[in-house]
């Protein structure tokens, strides 16, 4: 069994449809039946959620560890759970120290928690004094990571060895924006101090990012989204959209100048933010939708023929030697497979001519009027 089917089995052992269950957990019943689909993996927040939602552990929806007593502790673990929890503060802190150190850590934060999030906060305020963009080599530096490129193409895009301090970066990863995500990825795995593994990997050749269901995997890449862009930032910033249509060429500008960012990773970013509003989907030469990001907006499947009404469609026809960046508002059914002859939504793409794909944004309206 493996996440999503773990999710569906709590699900109908407590009697909930996908709709009651996403009602439960503050989530949009899309998401659920993407999870439930595999289409995508829950992030750690919507896992944190669903745990909450259906009464078990986040633990168990990952890995299907349902108590304490899952764990199979031997009796040397056991007494030393006893010790632990019968000694002061300072001791314990003494404790955690000397595991580390015997782990091969060094204690990179004065904080303490399993949340990789007031992680992502203190490195934010602490290290950058909460200004913008994130140099993440200058944290490289200030942590005394060594980082060096190297022919790795075959295992991973990029590699940690953590006892000492040293990312090597495959020598063909030149995307400054996806060397920026790989880079925090795998210092987060440096900070969080149960990561404990000798060697950590970022996206293993063969698999993704976004469909894993490793718990460390999620974690760290929970301390990257927080860190490259800090929640509060990103509210305030993107708070515009709330009452006004997104247009992609004014959201690479943000994620350019101020994040340093791709447009997808914002992108997504906002469709966390305004989950009710907002879709994103990844098309194709051949005319074909090839993955979609929406937490309550049903767009058409995967693997389903892009609507000729729509402005993707036309930017794919065209073959744009340079970026294209087009805005319309079209109908809701050229994109959503539940919408009313009578909806519309505000389609912002962009044709990318290096691998001949398109990005869309789609934001939700309610008559031609509210175009911006």
């Amino acid at each position: 069994m493996n996440v999503k089917d773990r999710i569906i089995q709590k699900r109908k052992e407590l009697g909930l449809n996908q709709t009651e269950l996403a009602k439960r957990a503050g989530l949009k019943p899309p998401a659920i039946s993407q999870y439930e689909s595999g289409a995508r993996n829950p992030s750690y927040d919507a896992l944190l959620k669903l745990s909450n939602a259906l009464g078990v552990k986040v633990d168990y929806l990952i890995s299907g560890i349902k108590d304490e007593s899952d764990y199979s502790l031997d009796s040397m673990s056991e007494v030393l759970i006893k010790i632990f929890q019968s000694l002061t503060v300072s001791k314990k802190e003494e404790i955690i120290n000397y595991a580390m150190l015997l782990t091969g850590q060094k204690k990179q934060t004065e904080i303490l928690s399993t949340d990789p999030k007031q992680y992502a906060a203190y490195i934010y305020s602490q290290y950058f004094d909460k200004k913008l963009p994130i140099d993440i080599y200058n944290l490289a530096t200030e942590l005394n990571v060594n980082i060096l490129y190297g022919n790795i193409r075959e295992d991973a895009d990029a590699i940690l060895f953590k006892s000492n301090h040293t990312i090597i970066l495959d020598e063909k990863l030149k995307h400054e924006s996806r060397t920026k995500f790989a880079i925090t990825t795998l210092i987060g795995h440096l900070i969080l101090p149960w990561h404990t593994n000798e060697i950590y990997y970022y996206r293993k050749k063969g698999q993704s990012t976004l469909l894993t269901d490793n718990t460390e995997e999620m974690e760290a890449n929970t301390f990257t989204t927080n860190l490259i862009t800090p929640p509060e930032d990103l509210q305030k910033d993107l708070s515009i959209y709330k009452s006004k249509n997104a247009s992609l060429s004014n959201l690479k500008q943000l994620a350019d100048e101020k994040y340093k960012v791709s447009l997808t990773s914002l992108c997504n970013r906002l469709v966390e933010q305004y989950n009710d509003t907002f879709a994103v989907v990844f098309s194709d030469n051949n005319n074909k939708i090839t993955k979609s990001f929406s937490n309550s907006i049903k767009i058409k499947d995967t693997g389903s023929d892009l609507d000729k009404r729509s402005i993707a469609f036309d930017l794919i026809k065209q073959n744009y030697k340079k970026e294209e960046f087009k805005d319309e508002i079209v109908k809701a059914t050229t994109w959503i497979t539940d919408a009313s002859e009578n909806e519309y939504v505000y389609e912002s793409s962009v044709f990318n001519p290096e691998y001949k794909s398109v990005l869309t944004l789609i934001s939700k309206i309610n008559k031609v009027s509210s175009k911006s």
